[in-house]
């Protein structure tokens, strides 16, 4: 573990804070496409910096950035300067509330040394390859329970289970046809010759980067249906079920699944814990932490 990313950690956390913490994810992702074409463009050195130093690492990790932009907004509304604490679309440095975006890099240190000492010893693959679960996703997920704990509010907020009617059908919808896409242009880029160790390795990152700047059209205040939790999964299933077998069918059909799973969780957890105004606990990331578990304890990586 870096002392420096450390430190630095507690700096993201305020920036993302003072920027809101939908602009600092939509921010994750520009970095992450960046990269992840630079890497399968044979830059190396250039992918890892953009990937690992500055799109996950202290500076917009969503386990630093984007929970410490949630901390904030929740602190915010405990001290009564808003009214939605679950508005992360807001720049907290708006507010002239400095303890605000204080709270922000605190949450944003929490985050680093939950992700370095805690997911990455237990679920990085060092117990098994079958054990292992997105690291951010699940530092978000976490750290948001945490904020809502701390700064007051109940932690179911709905009555159902899943979304009614048509928003539920649309859901489905979107999250088969969503995988649909993403495993089958990997696919038939596979087939057409494009070699899979320069395009597999990067493409979930690539995917999930694209899924995220597509929020700002959120932030813009358009109906943007988000789908990072469902395209990343169907990225990963798609690329681990092909590896481990070969099969090009069994892999269309797999990505499919575990990407509707994805979307139907997320829209569980919307419902049942993300509904109110205490606080943000992120739906895409509690999807994206249990599939990225059943992705791997099924197609471990090779």
């Amino acid at each position: 573990m870096s002392i420096l990313n450390l430190i630095a950690a507690f700096g993201g956390g305020v920036f993302a804070a003072a920027i809101g913490g939908l602009p600092a994810f939509i921010l994750t992702g520009v970095f992450a496409v960046v990269g992840a074409v630079a890497g399968m463009c044979g830059a190396a050195d250039a992918s890892n910096i953009l990937v690992n130093y500055i799109a996950f690492g202290s500076f917009f990790g969503p386990h630093i950035a984007f929970a410490g932009g949630v901390a904030a907004s929740s602190y915010a509304k405990k001290k009564g300067i808003i009214e939605n604490g679950a508005d992360i679309a807001t720049a907290c440095a708006g507010y002239n509330a400095p303890d605000v975006l204080l709270v922000g890099g605190v949450f944003g240190v929490i985050g680093f040394l939950f992700k370095e000492l805690v997911v990455a010893n237990l679920f990085g693959g060092s117990i098994s390859p079958r054990l292992i679960t997105d690291a951010p996703g699940f530092t978000v997920f976490c750290s948001a329970i945490v904020v809502r704990l701390v700064f007051g509010g109940k932690l179911r907020t709905g009555d159902g289970v899943v979304s009614k009617g048509s928003a539920f059908t649309n859901t489905i919808v979107i999250s088969i046809c969503y995988s649909l896409l993403v495993a089958g242009v990997y696919l038939a880029a596979i087939e057409a010759g494009v070699p899979a160790d320069a395009f597999g390795g990067l493409y979930h990152v690539l995917i999930f980067g694209m899924a995220a700047v597509g929020l700002v059209f959120a932030e813009m205040g358009q109906a943007f249906f988000g789908c990072h939790h469902i395209v990343i999964i169907a990225a990963e299933t798609v690329v681990q079920c092909y590896n481990s077998t070969g099969n090009v069918w069994m892999a269309l059909v797999v990505a499919i699944l575990f990407g509707t799973i994805s979307g139907i969780i997320c829209d569980a957890e919307t419902n049942l814990i993300n509904s109110g105004t205490d606080s943000h606990i992120d739906g895409p990331a509690c999807a994206i932490l249990i599939m990225t578990f059943v992705v791997n304890a099924c197609f471990p990586a090779l």
